[in-house]
């Protein structure tokens, strides 16, 4: 499994290259709705706070269910559905729904039906390198979601910006460098905090993400400023020593919250760990996602953990499928 996380700069070069099938622009676009889960829903948290932080003015909201409002659904709207395996069945269903609705849609996987769809409703779609976890593809999916954007009209960042952000995952020492200090913090963690500000919640998602599915141990997040009205608090009458990452910023105020935190949990017996970054957010979300997923691997191969394997999300799965059509009924078969 590492051996993947050391080729993401190999494998966002091939994302570049992918071939757009179906492609056309969409005129008047003034909203991106992107549906996901998991590994590749991701994709969406990220671009919706790279964009959030950039000069275009375009909003992305990110949909995480069975079905999609109808509400923000219109003729300026630009549904964009990723699956990396392409069956995953609350994307899928979604994305049935908002062809009820608008045929402005477009689709990454790397087969399954969500291509299927794409292809019988003549929709844009990329297919990806298949054969991976999910989480394990985030650079490809990330990269070749802009490309599909860009094709489709919806033109977020430039090609030479991302060959420029793709660059950090070539200096794999550092990140080992960086993996191999967090795995001896967090190496005796049961249930460890991801501290951020709202800017990098994907980041701190993804972290969560990581250490959940690869080590099987148990996130809390908590973002600033927000966390200072109620988190914060938590901590006053609590016995809790654990660890926490407080993930460092590109805007000095911000960074002057992370120490203030930082110095109040050691005060309450939490030890902490700056994970410092470099570069834009794309690039910090990039190398952020590297080390950490190396960081994870690890840590499950010291607890004598599979990090491939997760059971309950097969189990989650098997529930599913004597649900399905139950749920397709509810959430497709309605108006």
């Amino acid at each position: 499994m590492l051996e993947h996380y050391m080729r993401w700069y190999e494998y966002s070069l091939e994302a570049l290259g992918y071939t757009v099938v179906n492609a056309r622009a969409f005129d008047g676009i003034k909203r991106v709705v992107v549906l996901g889960m998991g590994g590749s829903g991701i994709v969406g948290d990220m671009i919706a706070s790279i964009v959030a932080t950039s000069s275009n003015p375009l909003p992305i909201y990110v949909h995480k269910d069975f079905y999609i409002p109808k509400s923000i659904i219109d003729d300026t709207t630009f549904m964009f559905s990723i699956s990396y395996s392409g069956n995953t069945l609350e994307t899928i269903l979604a994305t049935k729904k908002a062809l009820q609705y608008t045929k402005s849609i477009a689709v990454i996987a790397s087969g399954g039906e969500l291509i299927k769809i794409a292809e019988e409703n003549a929709l844009p779609y990329i297919v990806v390198r298949g054969g991976l976890a999910p989480r394990l593809a985030l650079p490809i999916m990330l990269v070749a979601a802009f490309k599909l954007l860009s094709t489709c009209g919806v033109k977020l960042i430039s090609r030479s910006e991302l060959l420029d952000a793709i660059e950090i995952l070539r200096d794999i020492g550092e990140a080992e460098r960086i993996s191999s200090e967090l795995l001896n913090f967090l190496k005796y963690s049961k249930l460890p905090l991801v501290v951020a500000p709202q800017r990098y919640s994907a980041l701190a998602i993804r972290i969560k993400n990581e250490l959940n599915e690869n080590s099987k141990i148990p996130v809390k997040i908590e973002l600033l400023p927000e966390l200072f009205h109620n988190d914060i608090v938590g901590w006053e009458a609590t016995e809790f020593r654990d660890r926490a990452i407080l993930i460092d910023s590109d805007i000095d105020y911000e960074n002057k919250l992370i120490e203030f935190y930082a110095e109040y949990l050691k005060r309450v017996g939490i030890d902490t760990y700056l994970l410092r970054l470099r570069g834009n957010i794309i690039k910090r979300f990039l190398y952020g996602s590297l080390i950490i997923g190396i960081t994870s691997v690890r840590l499950a191969q010291l607890r004598g953990l599979d990090p491939l394997q997760t059971k309950s999300i097969s189990m989650y799965k098997q529930l599913l499928q004597e649900l399905k059509e139950e749920v397709i009924n509810m959430f497709l078969n309605t108006v």
